[in-house]
């Protein structure tokens, strides 16, 4: 991959900073995150991935739940 396509460290910082609040307002609409989520979101900051390549990633993992809940009921 492409350094230059990664965050840089004040990029990561501002998102981290902004997080609890991401979560305060979930919590207030009733939506907590998983540690499944957590762990998702930790290592998408570790990759230092682009706001496109987190919701990219977010959407394959969405996904993949469903599936695997799918499979589950069936």
């Amino acid at each position: 991959m492409n350094d230059r396509l990664r965050l840089t460290d004040a990029e990561l910082a501002e998102i981290r900073r902004r997080r609890p609040a991401v979560r305060a307002s979930l919590a207030c609409e009733g939506m907590h995150l998983t540690a499944e989520e957590e762990a998702l979101f930790e290592q998408m900051d570790a990759e230092r991935l682009t706001p496109d390549e987190s919701a990219a990633r977010i959407t394959a993992f969405s996904r993949e739940k469903r599936r695997a809940k799918a499979r589950a009921s069936a």
